[in-house]
């Protein structure tokens, strides 16, 4: 693909989910079209958390990636993603309430757009050094940006889970969005937090910088997850550029 810079690229990329060893189904819901990585958490009782991830996959990957304003394209469809849920909830009682996360990254030219809503996240790998893209849209998160609590006590606190922004709300959806430079050899990471909640970020940069394809390490990261409890969903998206 050729992108705005002038700048070949090409994507290798791997993809892993898995229900852990508590759920009873997998609410969470990836996705793969040329540069473009698309991951959602889902929520809510009676599956509808399986329904809301599968409905904003479904929607972004059909999303056109040709045009020259991705970002407009894209809340423009997670607006249209977000009514679809509201009216399918509508539709079904019994999912009243249901929402998703959502995390997407493209790669045009030698820039790497992300956005994201909830506690899906985005990592960027590059010559052994891990960095979290985004920022988790939790209680807990705006609890130790205030100083209210410590890193450390947030990772067992008892309102961990509650997010702040998600898909499945009434209201525009306005994710947060940013365009960072890449370079060859940098690896991406797309997870839901059921992978997050189990590994340290430590322990993540290990497994990303494995001499190995992206499909050996997405299911190596879902397979530690899982060794350490699984107690939820858990979903890996890699790419090598």
């Amino acid at each position: 693909m050729r992108g705005s810079s002038e700048v070949w690229v090409e994507m290798k990329v791997g993809m892993a989910t898995h229900v852990g060893k508590v759920r009873a189904v997998n609410e969470d819901s990836i996705g793969w079209k040329g540069m473009l990585l698309v991951l959602a958490d889902g929520m809510g009782g009676h599956q509808a958390g399986e329904v809301a991830s599968a409905l904003v996959v479904e929607r972004v990957l059909a999303l056109d990636t040709t045009g020259p304003d991705f970002k407009t394209a894209l809340i423009s469809t997670l607006n249209e993603a977000n009514q679809a849920l509201l009216a399918y909830a509508g539709a079904h009682q019994e999912c009243l309430g249901m929402g998703t996360t959502v995390v997407v990254t493209k790669v045009e030219g030698d820039r790497l757009c992300v956005a994201h809503i909830g506690d899906s996240r985005a990592y960027l790998w590059r010559q052994g050094t891990c960095t979290q893209l985004t920022n988790d849209h939790s209680l807990v998160t705006e609890l130790v940006r205030s100083g209210g609590i410590t890193p450390e006590e947030a990772k067992n606190h008892p309102q961990r889970h509650i997010l702040t922004r998600a898909l499945g709300s009434p209201g525009p959806v306005e994710p947060e969005y940013q365009e960072i430079a890449v370079a060859a050899d940098d690896r991406l990471l797309l997870c839901s937090d059921g992978l997050t909640a189990m590994l340290s970020d430590e322990e993540i940069n290990a497994v990303l910088g494995m001499e190995a394809s992206p499909q050996v390490i997405a299911d190596a990261l879902v397979a530690a997850a899982n060794d350490r409890g699984g107690i939820d969903n858990i979903s890996a998206i890699v790419a090598f550029l």
